[in-house]
């Protein structure tokens, strides 16, 4: 029962830290944009398929692991492709929030929300036109699993568990240190508080708003590609589920708030994984029922800012 709870509860971790990295993005693009970006699990998933041709690219250029280092190895070079396959959504979000949602800002939500979900459906033919309708593995699971990591203190857990909680809250540090510490996101702090004050201290608004949608897209197609790096596989309609879950974190945590986005994925991915073990049926229930109960105590989420990156 224990071992049970402690697997069960690991699996929860896990799944919170691939949630964060997604929510973390849309929280950064409506904490600063205030744009409910539909699009934002195909760019997810989008991740997860552009990963699949750069780790296999990658991976073909070094030799097969044949033991602890070369596994190691092998692993900085399937991070790194990932690093690389995120990376391709920088421009591709600079060039949908420029083209497509800067015409929009001062229009009605509805136009948002009709335009975001164009750009879903416009995604989601991306992607049946470049890697078609199969759904898609790099392949590297069981490789990245001979990298020793639980089982030096002698507990079996997948090694690829440990490597995307690591990863996590790796990530979940630089943004911490990036929206305190560095300039550039101060300046995106400022905008988001005071528009029309950061413009007359001559902050360039639209530099800024491309620069969040970027970063919210690039933060989305990494977990996308943490995930297609591991058992599952990248396939169209995956973008749904952890959409409206992104959704459901970024209420919980608060509007804006980067700490809340962190706690609120890892209450969720717990949740669920428990619900899993203890009653399936309310899997998809469980994290509602949660949001629930906290919007009835906090109604503006655990740690609300009400429009600042926080």
């Amino acid at each position: 029962m224990i071992e049970s709870f402690v697997t069960h509860t690991l699996n929860g971790l896990y799944y919170g830290f691939i949630l964060f990295m997604i929510a973390a993005g849309l929280t950064i693009i409506f904490g600063v944009l205030g744009i409910l970006n539909l699009a934002h699990g195909e760019l997810y998933a989008l991740g997860a398929f552009l990963v699949f041709s750069v780790v296999g690219f990658a991976t073909g250029l070094v030799a097969s692991p044949t033991g602890t280092v070369s596994a190691i190895v092998f692993g900085i070079v399937v991070l790194a492709a990932s690093l690389a396959a995120a990376a391709i959504l920088l421009p591709v979000g600079a060039v949908v929030e420029s083209v497509f949602v800067r015409p929009i800002y001062e229009r009605d939500e509805v136009y948002q929300l009709l335009l975001t979900y164009a750009l879903l459906l416009i995604f989601i033919d991306v992607m049946k036109f470049g890697w078609g309708q199969t759904p898609v593995d790099p392949g590297v699971y069981g490789t990245l699993n001979r990298i020793p990591t639980t089982e030096l203190v002698g507990f079996g857990y997948p090694s690829y568990n440990v490597i995307v909680m690591l990863v996590g809250l790796a990530v979940f540090g630089w943004l911490v240190w990036f929206f305190d510490r560095s300039k550039t996101g101060r300046i995106v702090r400022a905008t988001a508080i005071n528009r029309d004050m950061a413009t007359a201290i001559g902050v360039s608004t639209d530099r800024t708003f491309t620069l969040v949608f970027a970063m919210g897209a690039f933060f989305a197609g990494f977990g996308g590609a943490m995930v297609s790096i591991g058992p599952g596989t990248a396939f169209l309609e995956m973008g749904l589920d952890p959409l409206v879950l992104s959704f459901v974190i970024i209420v919980i945590g608060g509007l804006g708030s980067l700490k809340g986005a962190f706690v609120g994925a890892l209450i969720v991915g717990v949740i669920s994984r428990w619900a899993i073990w203890l009653y399936p049926p309310v899997e998809l229930a469980a994290p509602f029922a949660v949001m629930l109960i906290i919007l009835l105590f906090k109604p503006e989420g655990l740690y609300g800012t009400w429009g600042e990156i926080e």
